[in-house]
């Protein structure tokens, strides 16, 4: 027996815990079930960056199954960027926390928030002059058909791209909004230096689900029906009037931290319902 094997048995162990291992019976394909768990397993920091990952021999005969099921398993954690392999010398960890992001505590923008690591970058990928859908019209207070500019912005934290963001704004209150940069990569900051229109508050919806939308997943890097975190919500100005709507995709593997404070007991949601807006189908600009 080695002296690594000790570590891969409390590793597999561990990963034991999370349930009764595989399940047959389940709708979600071995590999995946057995890659969710050995993910889990390094986020949880059983094994560190730079350690030596089990072999597929020792989860094939712990998990019982399939060598083929364990080597697709541990291709998608390479994928990913939890693993990495070396010739001849097996797969070892790259990663073993999830990348932490702050959620909105002071700043209101993602991008001021964010930008505040070294190694976030963002970047336009896609701007539209769209038409307010239903959905937008409600959660802006406009009329159904009112213009609107559309922005896609990736933003990514090192290598991976790990959010994919959407906004929809009012194209008469912000005009030319769609021509050249972003102030300092900011949405918020250069409404407030190109518009004099500061953000005032800004509400954010978090839940779990599945990414159903081809273009986003590739952007991800994720595959169809991969779990993400998806991200609603509006930007006040000091009028609480909307000024933008908000789609986020987030891949998996990112925590979000949030900071809570007493505070004026006046200050709650100005809606009761999270917006429902979606990608727009026009060709970019």
């Amino acid at each position: 027996m080695t002296k690594q094997a000790p570590q891969y048995e409390r590793f597999l162990d561990a990963v034991s815990s999370y349930g009764r291992g595989v399940s047959t019976s389940s709708s979600i394909p071995l590999y995946y079930q057995l890659y969710m768990i050995l993910q889990r397993g390094i986020r949880d920091h059983s094994l560190q960056p730079g350690s030596r990952f089990p072999s597929e021999h020792a989860i094939a005969t712990h998990f019982r199954i399939s060598r083929p099921t364990v080597n697709r398993a541990i291709q998608e954690l390479i994928d990913r960027g939890w693993l990495a392999r070396r010739r001849g010398r097996g797969a070892f960890v790259e990663k073993a926390a999830p990348t932490q992001l702050s959620l909105l505590n002071n700043s209101l923008s993602f991008s001021d928030e964010m930008g505040k690591r070294e190694d976030h970058r963002t970047r336009i990928v896609r701007r539209a002059a769209i038409a307010a859908s239903e959905e937008d019209a409600a959660a802006l207070g406009v009329d159904m058909g009112t213009p609107l500019h559309y922005i896609r912005r990736l933003h990514r934290v090192g290598e991976p791209i790990v959010m994919v963001c959407d906004s929809k704004l009012p194209a008469d209150r912000f005009p030319e909004l769609l021509q050249g940069e972003l102030v300092g990569d900011s949405l918020f900051r250069t409404l407030q230096e190109r518009y004099g229109c500061a953000v005032h508050r800004a509400e954010r919806c978090v839940e779990a689900a599945e990414v159903l939308e081809e273009d986003v997943a590739e952007l991800l890097g994720i595959p169809m029906f991969a779990p993400i975190l998806l991200m609603t919500g509006l930007a006040f100005d000091a009028e609480l009037l909307p000024v933008e709507v908000m789609t986020a995709y987030v891949r998996e593997g990112i925590m979000f931290k949030n900071v809570i404070a007493a505070g004026d007991p006046t200050v709650h949601a100005q809606r009761k319902a999270c917006p429902r807006t979606h990608t727009p189908r026009d060709e970019p600009c």
